[in-house]
């Protein structure tokens, strides 16, 4: 009782605080990037102890919206309106001229009191930043040479008539939206709420809303089903580390799915032909720019198609995604098609960036005496030399190149222009130096002023990139940085990249094979009969959407035979028998009359993060987690009581995980 007759005090001392912190001098202050406690909460609660009183905020009727504060124009000159929004800082420009901007998701009007009207004044005066208000009031055009040209309603004003204070904002916010000098990450993510109100932010998830929707009407026009599959699945022994959810049952537990992979093949068996879904997906990894513990995919299959097919859907899909999002129009020209092989010998990578040229040449047929059984890249670097001696060192130590003895650059001179490769550690012993300098530097465009960067490798190309592959890019950015290399920033450009390996080594040397993607990937025909002899060889149908150096899609033509799937699983990546019995219920679906079928996933939240031109995902998601899956708005993951531990048969460990 003590603590609710203490409430009276604190309300008046309150509304004391937000009519100081209102005045225009004041947000001078506030808009420097100061994290400040939000303590309005412990003050409302005392409030309510003591019995429910509010003077601050309008209770009742108060009139409808007629339009956004973005919509207004001089073609409204005269008319009576009603905006809704958030109030900015007001400016006094005397006692009786004040300007109060309100903002929406739409944009900004500015209202004018100027009526002499002493209540009114008071009310406009005491709004603090943020709060919200609905006003009514006559729209005015503003006078000749002082309309605002950088703002869409910059030629009209609104004249107050009436103004409801429906919830004033606390004065003690730790930080204002749209202020010139935000706080870190930590804090926008903690009052992410606040975050959300930034123009950027509003654009970004309204542009995503419209982005989905646009992927639904393509899809349902093209005989596509929506349809929803489980989150509560089960663990199985592919991809990534999943989220495993404990039940009542002992010993008995739900895994959340990595992908609705399995689900949609059966979909396929069932006999729905064309499904999609914009799917959830959760994976317990390390996070980075572009990773999230649990993300969104557009998910598709279909049935009775070849990969072609899916790669036409899918240029559609785009191609309308470009038209609605950014009103570009794209050609199916623009979507070329390379082979794994000639990505990663030619650009070092799987998803390659074909926005710059600087590709890379195989020249190990000038050293065969040197080279036996591997393969020697050479990339030259055009004007290269630009490039100083610390830049080169730092890119060895970045790439962990620094030891590395079959990599080597050479800076072209008019001294070594004919003796170049004599300075390459895995060119110079070849008995071939001095005798095809002339003809290499004509073929490979070899000029004074050009950077020469040669490695040697092993024929046998597996993984995402290449030393050289990687080289590539840190040198791109370094002559970015320098100015000396310009990328259109408006620029997509797309590449299928096709034909991977269906198997790679298992780095981990749990098993001697590992699906490259996943053991679900259909083999070329052809190469069937490799299966058993030299998997290595063996291409998977599998295809890759890659735009300007990112994968934003990758599918595959699947497995429909189980007898295939049973040898793959058990023979080629001999899993355990406990393991590959986790997917009976998919073998038995493939056996029960599933026809040829394939599909693709687009991850959404990186498409929309190339669409917003944003540098991380975090910046097109509502409510993304932090480093570590940290969710800063509800302080999450968080402990449970021992009594809920019980309940699911847990204990935990002694020992910290790492």
């Amino acid at each position: 009782m003590a603590q609710r007759l203490g409430r009276v005090a604190l309300g008046g001392l309150r509304t004391q605080l937000v009519r100081q912190a209102l005045r225009p001098s004041s947000f001078a202050k506030a808009t420097v990037c100061q994290v400040r406690p939000l303590t309005g909460t412990s003050v409302r609660k005392e409030q309510y102890l003591h019995g429910y009183k509010d003077s601050e905020r309008h209770h009742g009727h108060y009139p409808s919206r007629t339009h956004y504060c973005g919509e207004l124009r001089a073609s409204n000159e005269g008319e009576h309106v009603v905006l809704c929004g958030w109030a900015l800082p007001s400016r006094a420009l005397s006692q009786d001229l004040i300007f109060l901007p309100l903002r929406d998701h739409s944009g900004v009007t500015q209202l004018v009191y100027r009526d002499g009207n002493s209540d009114l004044k008071s009310q406009v005066q005491s709004l603090s930043t943020e709060s919200v208000v609905c006003v009514e009031g006559i729209v005015r055009k503003r006078p000749d040479g002082m309309e605002n040209r950088n703002q869409k309603t910059g030629q009209v004003e609104v004249e107050i008539t009436k103004v409801y204070c429906l919830n004033p904002s606390s004065p003690s916010l730790p930080f204002v939206p749209n202020q010139a000098q935000l706080p870190n990450e930590e804090v926008r993510l903690k009052y992410r709420y606040l975050d959300l109100r930034r123009d950027e932010l509003q654009k970004n998830i309204r542009l995503r809303s419209l982005t989905a929707n646009t992927v639904r009407s393509y899809l349902v026009e093209n005989g596509f089903t929506e349809i929803e599959t489980p989150t509560l699945f089960k663990s199985t022994p592919e991809g990534a580390r999943e989220f495993i959810v404990p039940t009542r049952k002992r010993g008995a537990f739900y895994a959340l799915p990595q992908s609705p992979q399995q689900h949609k093949q059966m979909l396929m068996a069932a006999g729905f032909d064309r499904y999609f879904q914009i799917a959830r997906c959760f994976r317990d990894e390390d996070l980075r720019a572009d990773r999230q513990p649990e993300f969104t995919q557009i998910d598709l299959e279909m049935s009775f198609i070849k990969v072609n097919d899916v790669q036409s859907i899918i240029e559609g899909m785009v191609t309308s995604i470009w038209d609605k999002a950014l009103g570009k129009k794209l050609t199916k020209d623009m979507f070329p098609h390379m082979t794994y092989n000639e990505a990663m010998s030619t650009y070092g990578s799987d998803k390659p960036d074909i926005r710059f040229d600087m590709k890379i040449k195989e020249m190990s047929s000038y050293v065969k005496d040197t080279t036996g059984e591997d393969s020697v890249d050479c990339m030259v670097v055009k004007k290269g030399t630009s490039l100083s001696g610390g830049d080169l060192k730092a890119m060895l130590k970045t790439l962990d190149l620094t030891e590395e003895k079959n990599f080597s650059f050479v800076k072209v001179n008019e001294n070594n222009i004919h003796s170049w490769p004599s300075k390459c550690n895995p060119l110079r012993h070849s008995t071939q130096i001095g005798q095809f300098e002339s003809k290499i530097n004509q073929e490979y465009d070899i000029e004074v002023g050009d950077l020469v960067l040669v490695h040697k490798r092993p024929k046998y190309l597996y993984g995402g990139n290449t030393t050289m592959g990687r080289v590539r890019l840190h040198v791109a950015n370094l002559l970015q940085e320098k100015g000396l290399l310009k990328l259109d920033q408006d620029a997509h450009k797309f590449l299928w990249v096709e034909s991977f390996p269906l198997f790679t080594p298992d780095e981990q040397g749990i098993r001697t094979w590992q699906s490259t993607h996943h053991p679900f990937t259909a083999p070329f025909d052809e190469d069937i009969p490799l299966l058993g002899t030299e998997p290595e060889k063996v291409r998977g149908q599998h295809y890759d959407l890659v735009l300007n150096g990112m994968e934003i899609g990758g599918g595959s033509i699947r497995i429909h035979s189980p007898v295939m799937q049973t040898y793959i699983l058990e023979k080629v990546l001999k899993l355990e028998k406990y393991e590959y019995k986790r997917f009976d219920h998919l073998i038995d679906a493939l056996g029960g009359g599933c026809p040829p079928h394939g599909g693709i996933a687009l991850g959404f939240d990186r498409l929309m993060a190339i669409l917003c031109k944003s540098t991380s995902i975090r910046d097109v998601i509502a409510f993304p987690k932090a480093a570590g899956g940290k969710d800063f708005v509800v302080n999450s993951p968080s402990e449970v009581t021992t009594a809920q531990l019980n309940e699911y048969g847990l204990r935990l460990s002694q020992e910290k995980s790492v």
